[in-house]
């Protein structure tokens, strides 16, 4: 621009020296030469210097306005030639600074990254590096910085220009998407073993519960009660690994929070250790409230590991439940640990946020709890305060049924005399679940898969009242069964059995709003309960 403007100047010049030289002839050519000429060199030095400011000033608005920061630096980079306002907004170390001590800037950078940055800047070739640097407020913030070498004509390196912007947020989310995808491979793994682990679940809660049926000794019964709390609590561990691999299929019941806080004491005692005390403070005019047995467990546990690990030099955990005047039922969960800061609860709920360190936790526990009451229509809200400790209530909505409980305690009691054909490719949980019908009256025909089933079927001319069978199995899977058995028995019953996840069933024709379904696995007292509800359906 410099030179078109130089260009016109000369050019300007000489038209007018052409004009006016010839108009003062008294006047000495030459000092009217040396006049234009000053002229000239003045405007051209004027329109140098406006020229150079107008882009200064464009260049630090441009500067200004960008987040991101760059500079301009020596080979030796000793000296730095300029740096952008971005580097006080990334970094929070002031330009000042940087200008009195040009190795300011590695104050910023975080401990376990300085090194490799270092050796990352003893070279001048074109590259990139990611590290984080810590902010005077301890924030921390995740940088991508590129280096561009700026060479002479003969290819020589002069300077070395370089940029840098925050990508924390992108990180972030890139760590979150990692995360879930791990989470997404567990789930699959635990999806695919889920049908083998529930088949032993279910053979032992069933054996228990035969067990403890045939015995009154108090020791054997404490035992078998033991026993059924640790398949519960297997169970709900199963369905954790699944819950954020898929929908958790929530299997709600009417029950009494207070017995089931009551059942779970023991198991609370072993998990916080002895030097936290217990307390339960439980209202006798609870309402029943409606949700999966499971998830409640899983509630109260996870607030549980949580209050330990926030007691770490022992304290007070305090379970409470108050029937409230809307119809909603209150649990509370209040610890005497060292609290949280307002910013940290403002994020508790977030999946995979935690306070924790690397191997103490995925920061999924509180995220899930939250699911839970979510799913069964309630609300959690938490009260911390750093020093003193903190407290989760949670309020859930009361079942508009409370006698369901009772009503399936008289299904599972009411005793049968109808013939039913159970069919599961593992022996143990037909051979367990064909005793526990036996013992309430019923007839129990016995397949190990879907072509033996029909050929008893067709052998005992259609005396079969229900078909229980397991949906995924070798050959013929459950639900091309019970097509089948539809086929030449149209009034037979059907209930299905799974230890698969909702998408497994779903592939194998089942759709849970559309038939019988009971999950493994299943109490003897549920499958009893359910089978005697099937066949009394209209």
């Amino acid at each position: 621009m410099v030179r078109l403007a130089k260009y016109l100047l000369a050019v300007g010049v000489a038209v007018l020296g052409s004009i006016v030289l010839p108009a003062w002839p008294a006047v000495p050519r030459h000092a009217t030469s040396a006049a234009i000429a000053i002229a000239v060199i003045a405007a051209i030095e004027w329109l140098e210097r406006r020229i150079r400011v107008q882009s200064n000033a464009t260049f630090e608005e441009l500067a200004e306005a960008i987040d991101e920061m760059f500079w301009l630096r020596s080979v030796d980079g000793k000296t730095i030639y300029y740096m952008s306002p971005g580097y006080e907004r990334i970094t929070g170390r002031s330009l000042s600074l940087l200008r009195e001590d040009p190795s300011d800037w590695l104050r910023s950078v975080h401990p376990d990254d300085l090194p490799r940055l270092r050796q990352f800047y003893k070279t001048t070739d074109r590259g990139s590096i990611q590290y984080r640097v810590v902010r005077p407020d301890g924030s921390v913030r995740v940088v991508l910085s590129s280096r561009f070498p700026i060479c002479n004509a003969h290819g020589v390196v002069q300077r070395v220009a370089g940029s840098g912007r925050d990508i924390t947020e992108s990180h972030q989310l890139a760590e979150q998407l990692r995360q879930t995808q791990k989470l997404e491979s567990l789930g699959l793994l635990a999806s695919g073993i889920a049908h083998d682990f529930n088949n032993v679940l279910a053979v032992i809660g069933s054996n228990s519960t035969l067990l403890g049926e045939t015995t009154t000794d108090p020791a054997d019964l404490e035992l078998v009660a033991e026993i059924d709390q640790a398949v519960q609590r297997a169970t709900a561990l199963t369905r954790q690994l699944l819950v954020f691999s898929r929908k958790q299929v929530a299997n709600a019941i009417v029950l009494d929070v207070n017995v089931a806080i009551s059942e779970t004491h023991k198991m609370l005692s072993r998990m916080v250790g002895e030097d936290i005390a217990i307390e339960t403070s439980l209202d006798p005019e609870l309402e029943p409230i409606r949700i999966d047995p499971s998830h409640l467990v899983q509630i109260v546990m996870n607030l549980a590991v949580n209050a330990r690990d926030a007691m770490s030099a022992g304290g007070k955990l305090t379970v409470m439940t108050r029937q409230l005047a809307d119809h909603r039922v209150l649990l509370a969960v209040a610890d005497t640990g060292c609290g949280m800061c307002p910013a940290t609860v403002a994020r508790i709920f977030e999946p995979f946020f935690t306070t924790k360190g690397p191997t103490k936790g995925t920061g999924l526990g509180l995220s899930v709890v939250h699911g839970i009451v979510e799913q069964a229509g309630g609300r959690i809200e938490v009260h911390s305060e750093v020093g003193v400790g903190t407290t989760f209530e949670i309020t859930l909505p009361t079942a508009s049924d409370p006698l369901a409980t009772s009503a399936a305690a008289a299904l599972e009691t009411k005793r049968g005399a109808e013939t039913i054909m159970f069919v599961d490719d593992d022996i143990y949980v037909r051979t367990t679940a064909a005793r526990t019908l036996r013992t309430k009256g019923y007839t129990v025909l016995e397949a190990d898969d879907g072509d033996s089933a029909l050929a008893v079927l067709h052998a005992c001319g259609g005396q079969v009242a229900l078909l229980v069978t397991d949906v995924v199995m070798p050959g013929m899977d459950g639900h091309a069964l019970a097509e089948q058995a539809r086929k030449s028995y149209p009034k037979i019953r059907v209930l299905y059995s799974t230890g698969y996840t909702e998408d497994a069933v779903l592939k194998h024709g089942v759709r849970r709003e559309e038939v019988a379904v009971i999950d493994k696995p299943f109490h003897s007292h549920a499958l009893a309960a359910k089978v005697r509800e099937i066949l009394d359906a209209n």
